[in-house]
């Protein structure tokens, strides 16, 4: 018997298990027309039937499980089901084809590009929620609903990420959901793409696409718990956690449950590790079936099983390696506790993931590019914490720029420090520090603080991430309506809205095309530069003073002296100050070859010698490759 012949599930505690299936499309209207069989008792808490000996007629069927404990009957959905159907509740679907169960045909013939696909240092992540997957006519995501895989592939794909040149999407999750409409974090089947979004069909043409254009596709999987998922009602105390205290984490609380059933994973019940078998088989099922780049793993530390996790990432590689030798695969973390070490040899001798969303640089530099980046007495300076969040080997905390996915703005943008960019910036400007809503020009400020906090997010070492939006400030996680009512002038709103968004989207597009193509930013290299008075190379020297100037700057040595050519330099100014002409070191001399990316239409530095001078508006960062 094969094994997509066999169907294989949970029930503890029954007495009978039937499945019973019928053919697609319904013919005659409803109900269905059920061909029923029993399944065999396995004595250890699973049953299963031989598709092949109830000797089908070709054709699609939807089918489902009716289990009896005594007097009480239970039908259930297929928690294995790979693609699924809604007729009054859901269904699995499956396909035979000369008394077989088969896959529907898809072909990933001319899957990859002639240069393959971006290794980890390489990548640019663009957090994709498929619900945005409507684009605006200026290829921006204006629409908010239920995307669609077909929408993402001739919509979003060709009009806004590829022109945009980002190399890697990170879909949030596309398993099938209770939480469909928001954000998908509660999956209920595990192997079947989300019935509202498309058919398996329709998600991996999506991937092939992308493959064939170079872009890696990495799946968010949400592992700490289900919503609703047909397990439950089958074997809840082999998946499931009663309650979350049975598992409590270091510091004695219970798992988060956000809502749903929290998987078990310490325990061994029924013999085995059930809840992590389920999840080594979706890993394998997603690699192999829909050729995915990676994962992202959601809640890491509420999962807090390092054991698991990391046989997990073992498993994973393992599949990929021996479906497919020689591609890239990356599997990344996010751990609200931020602990950079789950990324080196330090569990069991070996690292637990790949990476890890850096939550820290997120904080930082928003503190950073809005000048409210605070500090106390025996705490590091600001010149520090710049040199950690920029660079790898000033951060004591990684070893390589692979190990941390840098981000400005994910997904998670309810707290007000989380929220999209542009609002974040304008809440700033309209809060009364800076002068309150009056203050002329405010609304092209936060759009420069956008800009300059994608700009470094670019050009620092890390794996660079941003929520799809980001790059022209995307306004529709807020009321547009409201921020209107806020603008104290409503041309400058609609210069803003019309002409800054189009202009911010062309300098973003620049910055990332520089971040794939330049081999230094894909180094773990950071030199500090052009401000050497004070005793601390690369910073202004009031920089770290209370109302000091705000000036750094930095290089991308590519493994290189400095001043040398192929290099990048970013010089910053994330202070209220104008500086129209601003004199700093500068180790490359003339070059003709000099050239900005994400420009204003400023002249270029002028250089005398090895010192150059060059304007910076407030809040402003520039960035040149030499």
């Amino acid at each position: 018997m094969s094994d997509l012949n066999r169907l294989r599930i949970p029930a503890i505690d029954a007495d009978s298990v039937k499945v019973r299936l019928s053919p697609l499309p319904r013919e005659g209207g409803f109900p269905p027309v059920w061909i029923e069989a029993a399944m065999s008792d396995l004595r250890d808490g699973w049953w299963q039937v031989d598709l092949a000996s109830l000797m089908l007629s070709d054709g699609a069927y939807e089918y489902e499980f009716v289990v009896r404990r005594g007097n009480r009957w239970l039908t259930v959905p297929d928690p294995y089901a790979e693609e699924i159907t809604r007729f009054s509740g859901y269904r699995g679907v499956l396909h035979i084809r000369s008394g077989q169960r088969v896959r529907p045909d898809f072909s990933w013939e001319g899957e990859l590009p002639p240069h393959g696909l971006p290794q980890n240092n390489q990548l640019i992540v663009y957090e994709l929620p498929m619900r945005w997957v409507d684009a605006g006519a200026d290829g921006t995501h204006r629409q908010v609903g239920l995307g669609t895989f077909d929408k993402a592939i001739f919509e979003t794909l060709e009009r806004a990420i590829l022109p945009l040149g980002v190399n890697c999407i990170e879909l949030l999750p596309v398993q099938d959901s209770t939480d469909t409409l928001n954000w998908g974090y509660g999956t209920r089947f595990f192997f079947a793409p989300d019935l509202d979004m498309g058919q398996p069909f329709d998600l991996k043409l999506f991937i092939k696409r992308c493959h064939q254009r170079g872009i890696r596709v990495i799946l968010d999987v949400v592992m700490n718990h289900a919503r609703n998922c047909p397990l439950r009602d089958l074997a809840a105390d082999w998946f499931f956690l009663a309650r979350g205290d049975e598992e409590p984490d270091p510091q004695g609380h219970p798992r988060p449950s956000w809502g749903g059933d929290i998987f078990r994973y310490r325990e061994r019940r029924g013999g085995a590790h059930h809840a992590r078998n389920l999840h080594l088989a979706v890993a394998e099922f997603w690699i192999r079936e829909y050729h995915i780049d990676g994962f992202r793993l959601d809640e890491f530390k509420g999962i807090d099983n390092y054991d698991f996790v990391q046989e997990f990432t073992d498993h994973a590689y393992l599949v990929h390696r021996q479906a497919f030798p020689g591609r890239p695969f990356l599997v990344v973390a996010e751990d609200s506790w931020r602990r950079a070490g789950i990324t080196g040899p330090n569990h069991r001798g070996r690292r637990v993931v790949d990476g890890i969303w850096d939550f820290d640089f997120r904080d930082e530099v928003r503190r950073l590019v809005s000048n409210t980046l605070q500090t106390k007495w025996g705490e590091p300076s600001r010149s520090q914490r710049v040199r950690a969040m920029v660079s790898v080997q000033h951060s004591g905390r990684f070893d390589d720029l692979a190990q941390r996915v840098i981000y400005c703005t994910s997904h998670d943008i309810e707290a007000d420090h989380e929220q999209r960019l542009f609002t974040y910036f304008l809440d700033q400007w309209a809060g009364g520090e800076r002068g309150g809503r009056d203050e002329p020009g405010w609304a092209g400020l936060a759009l420069q603080q956008v800009h300059s906090t994608l700009a470094l997010t670019l050009t620092s070492a890390g794996i660079p991430m941003f929520l799809a939006g980001e790059e022209f400030a995307d306004l529709h996680d807020t009321d547009r309506s409201d921020w209107r009512k806020k603008m104290s002038d409503p041309v400058d709103w609609a210069r803003m809205a019309f002409g800054g968004h189009r202009e911010l989207l062309a300098r973003v597009r620049q910055l990332v095309h520089l971040r794939r193509g330049h081999s230094a930013l894909q180094r773990n290299e950071v030199q500090f530069f052009g401000f050497n008075a004070g005793g601390n190379p690369g910073f202004h020297p009031s920089f770290d003073d209370n109302d000091g100037h705000r000036l750094f700057a930095y290089c991308r040595v590519g493994g290189q002296p400095i001043g040398r050519p192929d290099q990048v330099v970013v010089v910053a100014n994330v202070g209220p100050h104008d500086f129209p002409k601003l004199w700093i070191d500068w180790p490359w001399g003339y070059s003709p070859r000099l050239q900005e990316h994400g420009s204003i239409g400023q002249p270029m530095p002028f250089v005398d010698e090895s010192r150059a001078v060059l304007a910076l508006a407030p809040f402003q960062v520039r960035v040149f490759s030499t």
